[in-house]
């Protein structure tokens, strides 16, 4: 014979189907998240165990460089001029591109312009011209939400700035040291080290939510830039000049 269903048994069988129910809806919401990132393809992260992988955002919530293919929080060269490859432009003057290698050809570009034209041969100089005294990025003793342009922070007015740090101990030199970056042409002389240098800013304009920030003693650099892209870049800047 059997036996109807006590009214607790009932009670938990409609419980756990409704358990069942919200976990298959609350992995289909997260599965529908995960669908609506993106990744920052020729952008690597560092892992917490030295390796480095692809860095996926939220294009909704991400920092204006990942959403725009500005990697190194590059501004138009003048107010009306565009760089190659640049598709439109913010208020505050922060580039869009239509592909990340053109950010990052154009970081080039205007590398060896510092260098041909001011003289700027070390980390700290290059990037003392490129993120000025008066910004406040990268100044490790003001809290990131205090941080702005035009902030005035004297200490980025009498040290480096921490991505020049970064940069010059990736490849064992000082921020201060010629990196000897162009020789004649514009051909690039030391690749690790210009790589160095644009895996520095990437890092640091990025920003922490995608890239390790790591602190002034160490060696590595959170984020880098692969070599597909790259390549890429120094093509265009090549073809271009």
């Amino acid at each position: 014979m059997t036996h109807p269903r006590s009214r607790a048994g009932l009670a938990v069988a409609v419980s756990l189907a409704l358990f069942s129910t919200s976990a298959a809806v609350a992995q289909d919401r997260s599965a529908v998240q995960r669908a609506g990132e993106q990744t920052a393809n020729g952008l690597l992260a560092r892992a917490g165990d030295g390796s480095y992988g692809p860095v996926t955002f939220d294009p909704d919530n991400a920092p204006f460089g990942l959403r725009n293919n500005n990697w190194v929080a590059l501004k138009g060269p003048n107010l009306t001029g565009r760089w190659a490859g640049q598709t439109a432009a913010n208020s505050q003057g922060f580039a869009s591109f239509e592909d990340p290698a053109y950010a990052i050809r154009a970081f080039v570009d205007l590398v060896r312009q510092y260098q041909d034209r001011y003289k700027a041969r070390s980390a700290a100089d290059i990037l003392g011209r490129y993120s000025p005294a008066g910004d406040c990025s990268g100044a490790p003793s003001v809290p990131p939400a205090e941080r702005r342009e035009g902030g005035g922070c004297p200490e980025n007015q009498t040290t480096p700035p921490v991505s020049a740090v970064r940069a010059a101990r990736a490849v064992g030199l000082r921020p201060t040291d010629d990196l000897d970056l162009f020789g004649p042409g514009g051909r690039v002389e030391h690749p690790d080290r210009l790589r160095a240098l644009i895996d520095a800013v990437v890092t640091q304009e990025v920003g922490p939510s995608h890239c390790p920030q790591p602190p002034r003693g160490e060696t590595w650099i959170g984020c880098r830039v692969d070599d597909g892209l790259y390549n890429r870049a120094i093509e265009l800047l090549d073809k271009r000049g």
